[in-house]
């Protein structure tokens, strides 16, 4: 599953062509993306035709961000195919927080957050993230190890326990700064 804006540097022409081939080699794979304009629905609606693999991929528009958690529940694995960007995608991180395992291109983009202990990270290529989907596709074992070990990861470092820990501890830091300075 791929839940996004379907622009460019998300990298759905990626996404579309890596599964063209590991339909190849496990048809009973299917590709669920929510999100994107009704343009960009359709462009990426012909280019599945087009590669052939229409009947595997369901484009479903866009959805209440309210429902994100659910549609995530329901996915066997989420896919962060960008291709260019220095930011983290904010996703990532209700993706880690499912406990599904997250297949996602080996770039800065991703890195930044992303180790292998957490995630897939596979080359930006056709060929390199069809490979990452057959790996979690073949894998039971490892989508579930990524999953806990994603979800423990944000519970240890993004939930809003550890952010108000670490204001707190900057507020605290700022104070201490401040206060000799004022004695001066």
């Amino acid at each position: 599953m791929y839940v996004g804006n379907l622009e460019a540097y998300q990298g759905i022409d990626l996404l579309l062509e890596s599964f063209a081939i590991a339909q190849q080699q496990d048809e009973k794979l299917v590709l669920v993306i929510i999100g994107g304009e009704a343009t960009s629905t359709e462009y990426y609606q012909k280019k599945s035709r087009n590669l052939g693999i229409d009947r595997k991929v369901h484009f479903i528009g866009q959805r209440p961000a309210k429902y994100l958690s659910s549609y995530l529940e329901q996915a066997d694995i989420l896919v962060s195919p960008r291709i260019k960007g220095k930011n983290t995608p904010m996703k990532v991180y209700s993706y880690l927080d499912s406990g599904k395992p997250l297949l996602a291109t080996d770039l800065l983009t991703h890195t930044q957050v992303l180790t292998n202990e957490i995630s897939l990270l596979s080359p930006d290529t056709p060929e390199g993230f069809a490979a990452g989907m057959i790996k979690l596709v073949q894998n039971p074992e490892l989508c579930q190890g990524l999953g806990i070990a994603a979800r423990k990861f944000i519970q240890e470092k993004h939930c809003y326990a550890v952010f108000h820990r670490t204001v707190r501890d900057l507020y605290n830091w700022l104070s201490d700064e401040i206060q000799p300075s004022q004695e001066q």
